[in-house]
């Protein structure tokens, strides 16, 4: 999200004084229209059945993500590129949910998002409604109040429109305010169909191996300036290229640990 949509506006967090949700952003879905419930529920459907064929086989540093990061701080920003969000979504519905009471996912406030969130919520997951074109300022607030919660948010810095692979400055100033470290995380599938659409979104295929590999916290500081959250900005964009770049390269899988994700 662009750092323009929160020129100007005091956020307020783990670091501030508290503040309630801005309306309209409920912890439930909005009332949507009965396709895009039934369009959610059947990709929900769609993904638990795919899911229980997908075969993880390395999961890079995650004990250091799920013991010794989320045991001391409770919580963290998951940050991913757009196209790889089905796997990970799917993912974060049941691995970290002994660390936190839910992961939140904040997606665009457009028709296709209600999608998102309704698939969203059906895998106990909480969602923020907002990105850089369209209620980015509410989105951020938000989000600023389900850390405070303890919740995992989770973040596409890339989205919803692009550049693709390239991180809009919002997370960083989310990061900063909230004094929650971000932690890039991707997944990579040794075969998946990939769309045409802007971001080439990746759809695992069934049976496929798939790697998850976490890059090492960021930590943004209170007193953070424009250059110091555009170095952290370009940082995380560099760590999520590179972590995309090894777990799609399957030559660098060294040793496979089988296992199937368990059934939901």
């Amino acid at each position: 999200m662009k750092s323009s949509s929160t020129d100007g506006v005091p956020l307020t967090g783990a670091t501030g004084a508290s503040h309630a949700p801005p309306a309209g952003l409920e912890d439930r879905p909005r009332v949507i229209s009965g396709l895009h419930n039934f369009v959610a529920a059947a990709a929900a459907a769609g993904l638990r059945t795919v899911a229980r064929t997908w075969r993880l086989v390395e999961r890079r540093n995650e004990e250091y993500t799920a013991h010794r990061l989320l045991g001391e701080r409770k919580n963290v920003i998951f940050a991913l590129w757009h196209d790889r969000i089905l796997f990970t979504m799917w993912y974060m519905a049941y691995r970290f949910r002994p660390h936190g009471p839910r992961f939140c996912l904040m997606i665009s406030a457009s028709k296709d998002g209600d999608i998102l969130a309704g698939a969203t919520y059906r895998f106990r997951g909480d969602a923020v409604r907002g990105s850089s074109s369209r209620k980015g300022r509410e989105a951020l607030l938000a989000m600023m109040d389900r850390l405070e919660l303890g919740q995992n948010g989770v973040i596409t810095p890339d989205g919803p429109r692009g550049p693709r692979n390239r991180a809009h400055a919002g997370i960083t100033l989310l990061a900063q305010k909230s004094g929650v470290p971000i932690v890039p995380v991707i997944a990579g599938a040794k075969y998946a169909y990939r769309f045409r659409s802007w971001d080439r979104f990746m759809l695992p295929l069934p049976g496929t191996p798939i790697r998850l590999v976490y890059g090492d916290p960021i930590w943004v500081p209170p007193n953070a300036d424009d250059a110091m959250r555009e170095h952290f900005r370009k940082k995380l964009e560099d760590d999520l290229n590179a972590l995309a770049h090894e777990a799609d390269d399957w030559r660098t899988l060294k040793r496979p640990v089988a296992g199937r994700l368990p059934p939901k």
